[in-house]
């Protein structure tokens, strides 16, 4: 799953229905120009008011078959070209555009990033680690898989990638190449392990800390690569057991 992170422009979406009108007004023309024998320039100011419903008379008068080619031109080309103007609508009322240029802004962002930690998983533990991150002004990227994860981090403006944490590309697009850490905090302790692989592989050099939710997952974590392995669970109930007999003392 790394297909979300780079959105495609939405005025892609007005790609085919352009072409079709532009296929109509040229068919539009040569139909005028060999079926009624109209210059060019006649034939286009035909297929124009046509296209726009505007009301105008036709140039010249029309053949059966000159007819017949307006109506097609009418169901065609006008039921395209409202459907352009809904997908134009559509764009400019759900902010597509403005959207798509923030996202383009972020992965400009992301690319010329050194030096920064990779934060895989926004979950409890990731979440809070990113927190951290930014009140200490750390420079990170977040990575997760699940596209709501936007809708928290977009409005802080901290940089993210929606993908497969374990995916090398989109590690890659992550900049763990020129990155100083990377912080496995995914709720699985198999697709932690499976990160701290690949980031180990793509990154010698990288200090990794894992989050393990089961101890017997640290040595696993170790094998493959993390300098640290943080359990949560183990390091909350010591410290709160610690607390009771200290307070009992």
């Amino acid at each position: 799953m790394n297909n979300f992170h780079f959105q495609a422009n939405p005025l892609r979406r007005l790609i085919i229905p352009v072409i079709i009108l532009l296929a109509i007004v040229i068919a539009g023309v040569i139909g005028y120009n060999r079926l009624e024998a109209w210059p060019l320039i006649d034939s286009l100011y035909m297929v124009v008011i046509t296209l726009s419903t505007v009301g105008f008379r036709e140039v010249h008068d029309l053949s059966q078959w000159g007819r017949i080619l307006t109506m097609g031109i009418i169901v065609t080309g006008v039921s395209t070209a409202i459907y352009a103007a809904g997908q134009i609508i559509e764009i400019t009322v759900e902010g597509q555009i403005i959207g798509y240029r923030r996202r383009k802004k972020m992965e400009k962002r992301i690319k010329e990033m050194k030096n920064h930690y990779i934060i895989c998983g926004f979950g409890r533990v990731g979440h809070q680690v990113a927190m951290e991150f930014k009140a200490a002004k750390v420079p990170f990227v977040v990575i997760d898989n699940k596209q709501e994860v936007s809708l928290d981090l977009e409005p802080k403006g901290i940089p993210y990638l929606i993908g497969d944490i374990t995916s090398d590309a989109t590690l890659k697009e992550a900049g763990i190449l020129h990155a100083k850490g990377l912080i496995a905090s995914a709720d699985s302790d198999t697709a932690n392990v499976f990160v701290t692989l690949s980031a180990r592989v793509l990154n010698p050099g990288l200090f990794i800390i894992a989050r393990a939710g089961y101890l017997d997952s640290e040595e696993k974590l170790k094998k493959a690569g993390a300098n640290r392995v943080i359990s949560p669970y183990f390091t909350a109930g010591k410290h709160m057991a610690e607390i009771a007999v200290e307070h009992h003392v």
